[in-house]
């Protein structure tokens, strides 16, 4: 049930494997992976001109750039995939070593030009989306016997879910504009719903529907780039950019007044939250005359901000661009101010040795644990018995109450970390940790999913444990995968940069190693903490079962 070790895609699986053949591993397992892909970048540069000339000579014009960037890509592809090949059949360590090296720029290259051309090839059409372009060509392959029907459930059933993560990751943005963004998305998962339920897959029939989502889904999208396209700008606060830009985006008549208003109602009510844990923050004593000073001063800025606020709002609803400038300007004054104090008051809490929160910015006390503000974790100081000259070797505080502990094997790596930059061991002694690390962090993803397997096994649960299982704990073990293989992915990339030190002796691809593993080991950690106590609940669970005779055993036949 725990996913494993395992790439997401066939290129990361060659690079895995080419990390531990550089630690010793066999390397003639990875020559069938390499062959494959072989094959694979020489069938790509012969199709993609062919599947391009099949959609016209307008889109083969217009896609050309695009086209002759991945064409390129596939190129370089394949001539890393050949002397790849050769020095694995040659046995050549450095040119194991080059190789890995190589990819770190030469597949996110690939990647990122596969990404570009693939928007490009699935927005062309006869609409505007990309969404709906891709239903509209598989309900004409559906109509021409080309394509099963399946393949209408199975991309609604996508799309469905790919909408469903926008509204989750949406509705949870900090950013002006999440609520005008969010309602685009419901409508065009509403959309998505009704296409479920159409009788016909007739070109006619569908077309209103299409027009629809394709409406709802480039507004969505639209709205989205808005937020994160506008946190630059000229005001300290990259939230009150947002509100910059999409006023001057409605000013400019580029969108309408409804959708900028929905923008300063999430913008004022993000301030509210602001204001709400500032004043909290500062009814705890404080000794510090700077704080006490600076605290009035703060409170009058957020009042002249508050008032741009409204001066701006009245300008857009009345169109007089000459006062909603004033009015952004008088913004982009206010956050300097407000800003400053900001700066102002982590100054302050330094000198008082308070925790400044690495997610929000605000000042703790010593003796907090969390951020008063957000609840994240806050940093805490390296022991003094910590070796490692990264001082990353006791870590935050991870659980209230139950620490991540610094085990053997991983402070012999961040050990090897210093002692390859200290000149104490050979690279090839550093390599050899590295990739006995890996092959630990392999075997531990394999205990894990086997734990994992052992406890959602259903043949010995009567219907009502399983229903108990199903509804209580096997979405929470899902959602414990996804963090134990975020945590696992977070380590390998450690390594990965911990590697990249073999062939640029720079100490900071060590500290960026170190850290990203530390941070991977925290995830784990947390996880881990969670499943023992899942674990624990579940077994219970069936113990009770089990003493009301609810609980099926195996009959021998089953046993053997």
């Amino acid at each position: 049930m725990i996913a494993q070790v395992q790439a997401a895609t066939p290129v990361d699986e060659i690079q895995m494997r080419l990390f531990a053949v550089i630690g010793g591993e066999d390397p003639q397992e990875v020559i069938p992976l390499v062959d494959t892909q072989l094959a694979v970048a020489e069938r790509e540069l012969r199709e993609v001109p062919l599947r391009a000339q099949e959609k016209g000579a307008d889109f083969v014009k217009a896609a050309a750039p695009s086209m002759q960037t991945l064409l390129d890509q596939f190129n370089h592809y394949h001539s890393w995939l050949s002397k790849l090949k050769q020095a694995l059949e040659e046995q050549n360590h450095q040119g194991y070593v080059d190789a890995y090296e190589e990819a770190q720029a030469l597949i996110p290259a690939l990647f990122a030009a596969l990404e570009g051309y693939s928007k490009l090839f699935a927005a062309y059409g006869p609409f505007a989306s990309p969404w709906v372009n891709t239903l509209a060509r598989i309900a004409q392959a559906i109509g021409a016997g080309q394509a099963p029907e399946d393949n209408w459930d199975e991309s609604l059933v996508g799309f469905q879910n790919a909408f469903n993560q926008k509204l989750k990751e949406v509705r949870g943005a900090g950013v002006p504009g999440r609520t005008a963004c969010a309602h685009a998305y419901q409508q065009a998962l509403e959309t998505v719903v009704k296409l479920q339920a159409a009788e016909s897959l007739d070109e006619a029939d569908l077309k209103p529907l299409f027009l629809e989502m394709e409406e709802n889904s480039l507004m969505g999208e639209k709205i989205e780039r808005l937020m994160s396209e506008g946190l630059e700008g000229p005001a300290a606060m990259p939230v009150t950019n947002v509100v910059i830009a999409a006023s001057r985006k409605a000013l400019a008549q580029e969108i309408d007044a409804t959708l900028v208003s929905s923008f300063l109602d999430d913008y004022c009510e993000l301030l509210d939250h602001f204001w709400e844990g500032f004043e909290r923050s500062v009814t705890r004593p404080s000794d510090s005359a700077l704080v006490q000073q600076e605290i009035p001063k703060t409170l009058e800025y957020g009042d002249e901000h508050d008032s741009a606020v409204e001066a701006l709002t009245a300008a857009l609803k009345s169109n007089d661009a000459a006062a909603a400038e004033a009015a952004l300007q008088q913004l982009i004054a206010t956050s300097a101010k407000i800003n400053e104090s900001r700066e102002v008051f982590e100054t302050a809490a330094q000198h008082k040795t308070h925790a400044v929160c690495p997610g929000c910015g605000r000042a703790n006390p010593p003796e907090n644990r969390r951020c008063e503000a957000c609840g994240n974790v806050l940093p805490t100081e390296a022991g003094s018995g910590a070796s490692s000259t990264f001082n990353l070797l006791t870590g935050p505080a991870l659980e209230e109450t139950q620490e991540m502990p610094m085990t053997e094997n991983v402070a012999m790596l961040f050990n090897a970390c210093d002692d390859v930059h200290d000149g104490k061991i050979t690279v090839e002694q550093f390599q050899s940790v590295l990739t006995e690390t890996l092959m630990g962090l392999k075997e531990f993803a394999r205990e894990l999913s086997d734990v994992a397997d052992e406890m959602a096994d259903e043949s010995k649960m009567a219907e009502e444990t399983k229903m108990v299982w199903r509804e209580q704990h096997l979405p929470y073990m899902q959602e414990l995968s996804a963090h134990f293989v975020s945590g696992i992915k977070d380590c390998e990339a450690g390594l990965a940069s911990m590697m990249a030190y073999v062939n640029d002796p720079d100490k900071e691809h060590l500290v960026t190693g170190v850290r990203t593993v530390w941070e991977g080991l925290g995830v784990i950690h947390r996880a881990r903490l969670s499943m023992n106590s899942n674990l624990q609940m579940f077994q219970d669970l069936l113990e009770e079962m089990r003493e009301q005779g609810l609980l099926v055993e195996p009959t021998s036949s089953e046993e053997s």
